[in-house]
């Protein structure tokens, strides 16, 4: 992978962990609502799969990771997800949230799996 992109990556992976931590702030504050903790979720995962994020999101998680191809990306997409997953449950949506949380461990396994692969 070229320098250049990979240092594209490397700043779209810490602009997800910022959103992340905002997310997980206002996750523990507990005075926003999960509406817009969901938005901001997938704001910043769009952002964070650029224009990879239609395809991904309904993409099987082996072929999303294999698409995505940084295993850091995919780990930084997981972050967001699990927090989805926890504004579903402030709301009361369990079965989505259960989805999410499903979906992402999935797609960690894919991404620790090629990661392994690489060494």
């Amino acid at each position: 992978m070229p320098l250049h992109q990979r240092d594209f990556i490397l700043r779209l992976i810490e602009q997800a962990g910022a959103a992340a931590a905002r997310i997980r702030e206002m996750l523990g504050l507990g005075t926003v609502s999960p509406e817009t903790m969901i938005h901001e979720s997938e704001t910043a995962q769009a952002a964070l799969l650029g224009s990879l994020w239609p395809a991904v999101r309904v993409l099987d998680p082996a072929s999303a990771a294999l698409l995505i191809g940084e295993a850091r990306q995919v780990f930084a997409w997981v972050e967001l997800l699990r927090l989805q997953a926890a504004a579903h449950d402030r709301r009361g949506d369990q079965d989505h949230a259960d989805g999410l949380r499903d979906r992402a461990d999935a797609l960690e396994r894919e991404a620790r799996h090629a990661e392994a692969g690489r060494r």
